[in-house]
This record gives structure tokens, sequence and C-alpha cells, in this order.
């Protein structure tokens, strides 16, 4: 198992811009704009830095490009070399992409990419959507950069994350995590719920 199917059977397990200068470790600078688009956490000591999740507008190049390779370094930790291939495949078509970006910007239940940042540099990514008609939010793809795991990013994003599922009216949040990731979703809230017809291991969190 590698990577979650989203509403248009687009495989994606997933964020990363405006104003940007690439940095040795692959980050690079981003700017939000202050919009809902944009949420914003402080954490360590004495709230020493600022977690934002910044919504992708993937209709714009250098932010699909941002998009492109971030995700693309998270497919190399989680995937096997085919699933790798299929995934980057998936990526260079031009009808699933379409697809993809009309979800993100469809009113009625849209699919949220987000780009996580800290103090203004694009460290991870996390994508999430709610489904009105069961009460439901589900996160598909979450990726914190290595050298920033840790160190509070990945429990301040989600926390973001949920609280914005919370306010749009889920109930219930469900995910299907990689296993290494499996401890960390538990720390946060989350319990093993049930195995899906193709194996794949479904954990949940109650959240009214």
């Amino acid at each position: 198992m590698c990577i979650d199917r989203i509403g248009f059977d687009r495989r994606v397990r997933t964020a990363a811009v405006h104003k940007k200068t690439r940095r040795k470790n692959g980050a690079s600078r981003c700017q939000g704009d202050g919009s809902l688009d944009t949420q914003r956490e402080w954490i360590g000591d004495k709230g020493t830095a600022m977690i934002e999740l910044i919504r992708f507008d993937l209709q714009k190049k250098d932010e699909w490009d941002d998009f492109y390779d971030l995700f693309s370094s998270y497919l190399r930790e989680v995937c096997d070399e085919e699933e790798y291939q299929e995934n980057i495949d998936d990526l260079h078509d031009d009808t699933l992409n379409a697809q993809m970006i009309e979800q993100t910007l469809q009113e009625h239940n849209p699919y949220f990419m987000m780009r996580i940042a800290e103090n203004g540099v694009c460290v991870g990514l996390i994508s999430y959507y709610f489904r009105e008609e069961c009460n439901k939010g589900y996160i598909n793809n979450f990726y914190v950069c290595a050298t920033y795991r840790n160190s509070g990013v990945g429990s301040a994003a989600y926390r973001m994350v949920e609280k914005h599922l919370r306010s749009l009216g889920a109930k219930y949040i469900e995910l299907v995590p990689v296993r290494m990731a499996e401890r960390f979703y538990i720390r946060n809230g989350f319990a093993f719920s049930r195995t899906s017809s193709d194996g794949e291991r479904i954990f949940r969190k109650v959240i009214e």
C-alpha cells in the first residue's frame, strides 16, 4: 500500500508559494497572504517557531513545481520502485492533474492541498478533505522533511487540520497511515478502527 485514491480516483498521498529561495536542505522560502487559506500556530520554547499551513494554488506553475518536487521526495520515502513510478506517471497525466486542480477549487467539499512552513520555510505538506454527507474528515497525505521531524512541526500541522475540519462540521477523522507513521497518529489521539477490503489499516479519531 502506498498512495490513497481521492475523489476522482487519482493516486495521491500528498503541500509547497509565492516568493521562494531554494535552500541547501531542499526547503524553499514561502509566504502566506494572511487569508483564510493560511493557518498559523506558534511552537517551541516561548513560541520561537511559527508553523503555517498555506494553501497551494496549483494553477500557478511555480507552485505546481514546488508541489511536484516535495511530493516526489515523499513518494521516494513511502513507495517501492513500482509504486513510485506509477505515481510519478500520474503526475505527468494532464487529465488527472486537471481533475485534481478542479477538486481543490470546488466550493462544496473541496480538497485541501497545504504546504507546511516553519518561520517562512516550506518543510512539508498535508492534504485533506471533508465529506458533509457523513461528517467525516480524511487526511490523505502528510509529510514533513526529515530534518524537521521530532520538533513539534508535524503535531502543530495536524492540530490546525483537526481544528479546520471540526469547524467544517467533521465529527471524526480517518486516515490510512504508512507503518512508520502509526505511532505519531496514536500519540495524536488516533486508534486502529478496521481493515479495509484491500487490507489497508484504517485509523480513526473522534473530534466532536
